[in-house]
């Protein structure tokens, strides 16, 4: 509603859960308006809580691997790194976190802002990949610095929250990627799932275990939404994005090759 009523030429989305370093928008509005192509722009964002941390929702700007797992420069999983200064350069990257980020309300309108039936989890990721798939491109800017408290939605540990991340993120998978792409990776991606669903059994959190069958079943009620929603976000592709993945596995690099800073990829 915000963004509909709004005036500007920019929007700016920002969870109630921060507080701001001063003058921090500036350096957004000034890396926006240094490159039409760019969509989205973030700024770094540390733990309200551990200031020489990196904030777990978003750290110093989002990835996605060929699978459809998010990660982010300073964390990845349940890893996050302390802040020294190490990703301080601005970069593209392939989402903006939803905790904060500038945007072109133009664009944003015109790509169906966000999807309302995602709700609290993985609407950024979706708005940022169709951004890309439109010929834009997402950064971050860490001369811009804002703390986040984090878990104000929904705790870290609820069950609510497995359930909408694994539902969400396979919904996207399902729905943004080309079909050479979906066919390649669809396979491994279900193998993840059911590893993830066995963990979460073997070590007894089972409310997190049903989250992941809940999501499961969403998803089989749900195709007639899906292949609306596939139909429309390939509508707006002009252009192939494959290149713009991490092109490995994060799972693997992390719980095997025990690869846990961005740095170390």
């Amino acid at each position: 509603m915000g963004a509909e009523r709004s005036n500007g030429e920019y929007l700016i989305f920002l969870n109630n859960d921060t507080f701001q370093e001063p003058n921090w928008i500036e350096p957004l509005i000034e890396k926006i308006e240094s490159n039409l192509q760019i969509s989205s722009i973030q700024p770094k964002i540390l733990n309200a809580k551990q200031k020489d941390q990196f904030d777990y929702a978003g750290g110093a700007g989002g990835f996605l691997d060929k699978y459809g797992f998010p990660f982010a420069r300073g964390r990845i999983f349940n890893t996050v790194e302390k802040d020294e200064q190490q990703y301080n350069e601005s970069c593209e990257i392939f989402w903006a976190s939803g905790t904060c980020f500038l945007t072109r309300k133009s664009l944003f309108i015109k790509l169906g802002g966000f999807d309302e039936i995602l709700f609290a989890h993985f609407e950024e990721i979706d708005f940022h990949w169709k951004s890309k798939l439109a010929g834009y491109t997402i950064w971050v800017e860490p001369k811009s610095v804002i703390y986040h408290i984090g878990g104000a939605t929904l705790p870290y540990q609820s069950p609510k929250k497995t359930y909408l991340n694994h539902r969400n993120s396979f919904v996207l998978m399902l729905t943004n990627t080309t079909l050479p792409e979906f066919i390649k990776n669809i396979g491994p991606r279900i193998i993840f799932e059911k590893i993830s669903f066995i963990k979460e059994l073997l070590t007894g959190n089972f409310s997190h275990a049903w989250a992941h069958v809940k999501a499961g079943f969403w998803i089989l009620f749900n195709i007639l939404y899906i292949l609306k929603k596939r139909q429309m976000t390939q509508l707006l592709a002009t252009t192939i994005i494959s290149n713009k993945f991490y092109p490995k596995s994060i799972v693997l690099k992390y719980f095997l090759f025990n690869k846990k800073k961005y740095s170390s990829l």
